[in-house]
């Protein structure tokens, strides 16, 4: 009984012992701080490498001074201030309207007050038109200077869901404009068609179909003229540009679809754009990240969207980005659904995504270090957050530094057994559950017959 007791505290000591073994890191980046007499508050923006080999949410990162001591800092999304547009109507008058050949003129007056118009948007209740639009300014309705000479407005609902009713103009200073509408009334197939039949006793012996053609006028609602104003919008997630690469591109003649597999590096993703040579195209997509499930690998959708192509003449209309809430995975796939449409020629896929960094206080003369890549340790708990936040809100603001190359760290490759592994391992674990079962049942064996030894009353 003895011994067993003496066994069982053997392991109980040993545990710990390997729960206390230091944590270990794949790699390394030096801190490029610049100058050290001083200290000073660091940023340190993470890159392609470190997203690589790192965990989700990031807790296998550290900082480490040229000692090796651990040093508190705080991960955060940068977050940045954005300045926006912001279309607002200026107030107006119809000073004319003529009719000039097969166009229109359109005089317009800024009420007092307003001044130099940014644009025009045209407002009408048709579908399926197509109008050029030139548009003068003038300060004394005498003089008038060009603005625009080949503006184009549209609707081309027939084909595709994609209009256009905004003519944009040239910084200006201009109180009265005259806008120019070419072509407009236009000839359209009625619904309704003209039939007649001949018949000669019960039998037809001719039938002519005629179709009735429509004059339709440039009915506008009203013309709206206005200005852009910038306004600041706070708090919005910095971007910055990743690198993935298109490792194929594979089209399923079956479901009419283009699938597009990008590899990536784990980077915080959050927006993927199309480059292609195609032109005049909106198709339907989809975006998928891969999924293991029951053994097998399943692609999951995170976007469903359009994306867009127009060039026509003087007009551009580009939406080749898909978006999506943030994502970090090594491989994407984009579904492009063509429908009856030829495939797109795809040249590249450019990505967009997050940006994270770590800050910390750095003393005067010391190097820095970031460790990161491991599959087991945990995230530290500092109070880095409560130091920085009174700093931050007096105006410190932490000084930008550069990350070296990527070093690996032999030592820890093989990754070290530590305690929760020993515990995660089922087959470690079994054996030893028996090896317990059986000591448990010999302590119970010896300890059964010594009570059979003892003298009996």
């Amino acid at each position: 009984m003895t011994r067993t007791a003496a066994l069982c505290l053997l392991l109980v000591w040993a545990l710990p012992s390997a729960a206390a073994e230091l944590e270990t890191f794949r790699f390394h980046k030096e801190i490029e701080r610049g100058e050290t007499g001083e200290e000073s508050m660091i940023a340190v923006t993470f890159d392609d490498d470190v997203f690589a080999a790192t965990r989700d949410g990031l807790p296998d990162l550290r900082v480490l001074d040229g000692q090796g001591r651990l040093t508190p800092l705080l991960i955060e999304k940068v977050v940045e201030n954005i300045d926006y547009s912001v279309r607002k109507p200026l107030r107006s008058r119809v000073v004319s309207l003529r009719e000039r050949g097969d166009g229109l003129k359109v005089i317009l007056e800024l009420e007092d007050g307003e001044q130099g118009a940014d644009g025009l948007s045209i407002f009408t209740p048709l579908k399926d038109y197509e109008r050029r639009v030139r548009i003068f300014g003038s300060k004394d309705g005498l003089d008038w200077m060009a603005l625009e000479e080949n503006g184009l407005v549209f609707d081309y609902s027939r084909f595709m869901d994609i209009d256009n009713r905004d003519v944009r103009l040239p910084k200006n200073e201009y109180r009265r404009y005259a806008v120019e509408i070419a072509g407009v009334a236009d000839v359209e197939e009625s619904l309704i068609r003209e039939m007649t039949r001949k018949y000669q006793g019960n039998e037809e012996v001719e039938r002519v179909e005629k179709t009735v053609l429509e004059r339709r006028p440039f009915r506008m609602d009203r013309v709206e003229m206005w200005k852009n104003r910038s306004k600041t919008l706070e708090r919005r997630d910095r971007k910055s540009d990743y690198t993935v690469a298109v490792a194929k591109v594979k089209e399923d003649l079956t479901e009419n679809t283009t699938n597009i597999f990008v590899d990536a590096r784990r980077q915080p993703i959050t927006e993927l754009t199309l480059k292609t040579s195609s032109r005049n195209f909106n198709r339907p997509v989809q975006v998928q990240v891969p999924v293991a499930r029951g053994g097998r690998t399943e692609w999951r959708d995170i976007a469903q969207g359009k994306v867009s192509m127009i060039e026509f003449g003087a007009f551009s209309d580009k939406s080749p980005a898909i978006s999506f809430p943030e994502q970090r995975a090594e491989e994407y796939r984009i579904v492009i659904r063509n429908e009856d449409n030829p495939p797109l020629k795809i040249t590249g896929v450019t990505a967009r995504g997050n940006v994270y960094r770590a800050i910390f206080l750095a003393d005067a003369d010391e190097t820095y270090r970031l460790a990161y890549g491991s599959d087991d340790a945990e995230r530290p708990n500092y109070d880095a957050a409560a130091v920085l936040a009174p700093l931050r809100a007096e105006g410190h603001r932490p000084s930008e530094a550069a990350l070296g190359p990527e070093v690996a760290d032999t030592a820890a490759e093989p990754p070290p057994i530590t305690f929760r592994a020993v515990l995660n391992n089922p087959l470690l674990l079994g054996a030893a559950i028996v090896v317990l079962v059986l000591l448990l049942g010999w302590a119970l064996f010896v300890a059964t017959r010594r009570i059979d030894r003892l003298p009996k009353d």
